[in-house]
């Protein structure tokens, strides 16, 4: 059979072999995430709001984390109700809806960095740095490809 007619074979499905591979590292970084009361998708929402002084509209929050404001809008409720960010009317817009991390979400993002680092060495450790700064390249392609 011709090398990429073999590639058809729904096996070799990029989406779901992507996927499987998300779902056992999202697990790494999830047992360690949870030690510190967050999870995987809220982890990288804090960081995205304190980079951004003064708050950022929820679209384009959910741009930057390539989330669909559905996804975005679960994962900052359980945020809001601890106190982790707030949600406000933007003052120039009253229809666009701005997020900010709080001083607790500050703090409690310190935590979760460390909770990542963890998970982010014992990943590396395994998969080797080398080896992820080639798929880090490749996967960065596969989304400028696809995008």
């Amino acid at each position: 059979m011709d090398p990429a007619q073999d590639l058809l074979n729904p096996i070799h499905c990029v989406s779901h072999n992507l996927q499987k591979t998300a779902r056992v590292v999202a697990g790494v970084y999830a047992g360690e995430l949870r030690n510190c009361g967050l999870s995987r998708g809220q982890f990288p929402i804090l960081q995205q709001l304190e980079a951004s002084a003064g708050g950022v509209a929820m679209s384009a929050l959910a741009q930057r984390l390539y989330m669909d404001r559905t996804t975005l809008t679960r994962n900052l409720s359980p945020l809001e109700r601890a106190g982790l960010v707030v949600r406000e009317a933007d003052p120039g817009d009253a229809r666009v809806r701005r997020v900010m991390i709080t001083e607790a979400g500050r703090s409690r993002l310190v935590e979760g960095r460390k909770a990542w680092r963890r998970a982010q060495a014992m990943t590396l450790e395994r998969i080797g740095a080398d080896s992820w700064r080639r798929l880090e390249d490749d996967l960065r392609r596969v989304r400028k490809a696809l995008s």
